[in-house]
């Protein structure tokens, strides 16, 4: 039996979630994460984005870190890049707002920590409001 491929974006950005702290923390490169077949294949929205968010991790830093109240280094991995993936959606989609705000809640709830869910929320929020 084969498997259909996930069209879902929620799907796929979990796995961009956990690509970008594999790159953050563990050191691969995109290339090497990009490697992954699987992946590439089942989440067809999985290669845009993270190289979406790679390629523009500067522009989206630098706008978080404008709208923050300590240094986006300080953060744990998970938020941080939690927030990238969220800022990356909000410049380069067309996803409605809210929709962006409750994805980035719900990977907080999910793999972040127990009340980082909280500042997620607000940051977007205030970004969204801002910027956009």
């Amino acid at each position: 039996m084969t498997q259909k491929p996930s069209t879902s974006p929620t799907r796929s950005r979990d796995k961009v979630l956990q690509s970008l702290y594999e790159i953050e923390v563990g050191g691969a490169s995109l290339k090497e994460v990009l490697k992954d077949q699987f992946t590439k294949k089942n989440y067809p929205h999985y290669k845009a984005l993270l190289e979406g968010i790679v390629e523009s991790q500067e522009k989206i830093d630098e706008l978080l870190e404008s709208n923050m109240d300590r240094a986006l280094s300080g953060l744990d991995p998970i938020e941080r890049n939690i927030l990238r993936l969220a800022v990356y959606e909000l410049l380069n989609n067309d996803l409605d707002k809210p929709i962006v705000i409750n994805e980035s809640i719900r990977l907080a709830k999910k793999y972040g920590a127990a009340q980082g869910y909280k500042y997620v929320n607000a940051l977007i929020d205030k970004i969204a409001k801002a910027a956009f």
